[in-house]
């Protein structure tokens, strides 16, 4: 699973902050299908939502808001990764 930006997207780095671009819904898979390509969306997607939580939850309790969305599990590239 390997996702990459879609080419008007390929400067967007890693979301800090989940008010910040993810560019998941336009994400493009090499090679494979359509259907992998939405699965892999699909599995990026619920990454992006655990960590827009814990994101959410670090925030409320001790203020910080440097967390970036991890690379583990992501299934995304942005650029600087």
């Amino acid at each position: 699973m390997a996702l990459t930006l879609h080419s008007m997207q390929s400067s967007l780095t890693r979301p800090n902050r989940p008010k910040d671009p993810n560019g998941i819904a336009h994400g493009s898979r090499d090679g494979g299908t359509a259907a992998q390509t939405k699965a892999d969306r699909v599995v990026t997607k619920a990454a992006y939502t655990t960590w827009n939580k814990a994101w959410k939850t670090t925030y409320k309790s001790s203020g910080d808001h440097t967390t970036t969305f991890t690379v583990s599990g992501s299934g995304i590239t942005y650029s600087g990764d």
